[in-house]
């Protein structure tokens, strides 16, 4: 099966040149988390109070993409879940920001392979 992400959001947050630099070698995970990010992108690229509904269908299939991607490894489809949750609470409420939003999900992303997120690799980041 070919899973789905919005490729210039990855392109954008400047993300790939981990997957090298860390060997992140699981195609799964790395999908989940690239579609993690799609669903929030697509969710929350316009402003929350006048989110469309394309947006929001668009953002929800991405998020079934991550939940098929991890559906054999539930720890960490609960580690994501609890991240997106929280987040999407956060933004929902303004307690938070989307970039804040999106680097915990690659943080995320680093505690799959048991690597720290450090303060180096947010500078390499770009926002959305």
């Amino acid at each position: 099966m070919r899973y789905n992400y919005n490729n210039e959001v990855i392109k954008k947050l400047n993300i790939t040149q981990f997957i090298n630099k860390n060997n992140f070698n699981n195609e799964n995970y790395n999908l989940a988390i690239f579609c993690a990010l799609s669903a929030v992108y697509e969710h929350y690229k316009k402003d929350v109070k006048d989110i469309s509904t394309t947006s929001l269908l668009l953002g929800d299939y991405y998020s079934f993409e991550y939940y098929s991607l991890l559906q054999k490894d539930l720890d960490k489809l609960k580690l994501l879940t609890n991240v997106m949750k929280k987040g999407y609470l956060d933004l929902i409420n303004n307690n938070s920001s989307i970039d804040k939003f999106v680097a915990n999900i690659i943080e995320t992303w680093f505690r799959f392979y048991n690597l720290t997120f450090e303060d180096k690799d947010l500078t390499e980041l770009t926002s959305l």
